[in-house]
């Protein structure tokens, strides 16, 4: 009676479902806290964020475009805006650069992949705002390591305004106040905004720009992102694992110097949720994952 006893609990001991991790959205480098503002970020606190660069004289120049994020080993998530460069550009001429901190160097934690195709959306008109968003497919499946991973995806269902007021984080090295790129990758928290404040705030600009498939994120207090930032992410994170929510589409240029931006207004993110039946008919859904139905503002 005691050897079977014995038996039946070494059984419920192996039966015992082991903790699983999340195939998308999470660090594997600890990083510190974030704040409101913009700071630069710790080194590997954004694996997914990729640098899109477009190269001239035979790849001997390289020009900095903007930034994307990492969905799968293939793919690449990104503006339209940013992707049409590549529209007619010969092979190997438009590069992603994973793992990715400084752009003043490329560290042993980057790799650099060509851009085999760029899938825009087809009713996007250069110009507008409206469908603005892109996937860059790689010539090669990325490994991932400490410092490359894929963000998570939402729902299709999974509706934008019930992120109204919560904070999101928002990265990339657009410029800064003096007009020049960020050497290294900086990340701030704003908010989402509703449609009706984001009207309230300036209804002329954003009732001519903002559209359905759209959000209006951001502070007054001169935290924005700027040239250099579209394409780039905005994540909400719940219990450790992120996810992509919005994509940086444009700002308020206007009364500005040329390089710069309006800091003190909101501006326009891609909401990727309602992008989502676009996204997985382009990849064949062969994306990391989707997101947990309860995210929440925990970070």
């Amino acid at each position: 009676l005691l050897a079977a006893f014995a038996t039946c609990q070494a059984v419920r001991r192996l039966d015992k479902p082991k903790r699983v991790e999340p195939a998308c959205g999470v660090r594997k480098i600890r990083t510190q806290p974030l704040i409101v503002g913009g700071r630069t970020a710790a080194v590997g606190a954004w694996p997914w964020h990729v640098a899109v660069y477009y190269t001239k004289n035979n790849g001997l120049k390289r020009d900095f475009r903007c930034g994307g994020t990492l969905i799968s080993p293939e793919y690449v998530l990104t503006t339209a805006s940013c992707a049409r460069y590549a529209t007619g550009k010969p092979a190997g001429s438009v590069r992603v650069v994973l793992g990715l901190h400084s752009l003043k160097e490329m560290s042993s934690n980057a790799r650099e992949i060509f851009v085999k195709e760029a899938f825009i959306h087809e009713e996007y008109v250069h110009g507008e705002n409206m469908y603005d968003v892109a996937l860059l497919q790689l010539n090669t499946a990325v490994n991932y390591t400490n410092y490359i991973q894929p963000a998570c995806l939402p729902g299709a269902d999974d509706k934008i305004e019930r992120f109204d007021n919560m904070l999101g984080t928002i990265i990339g090295w657009g410029n800064d106040e003096t007009g020049k790129l960020a050497d290294d990758l900086q990340s701030a928290r704003v908010p989402v905004i509703s449609f009706m404040d984001c009207l309230k705030s300036d209804r002329d600009f954003f009732s001519a720009n903002i559209y359905s498939g759209m959000y209006c994120a951001g502070l007054t207090n001169g935290t924005a992102p700027c040239f250099g930032d579209a394409g780039g992410g905005m994540f909400f994170a719940d219990r450790g694992v992120w996810t992509l929510r919005g994509i940086v589409s444009f700002t308020d240029r206007s009364g500005t110097a040329i390089g710069s931006c309006n800091t003190r207004q909101y501006f326009g993110l891609v909401n990727v949720a309602h992008f989502m039946p676009w996204i997985q008919g382009v990849t064949g859904q062969a994306t990391a994952a989707t997101a947990r139905e309860d995210r929440s503002q925990q970070f």
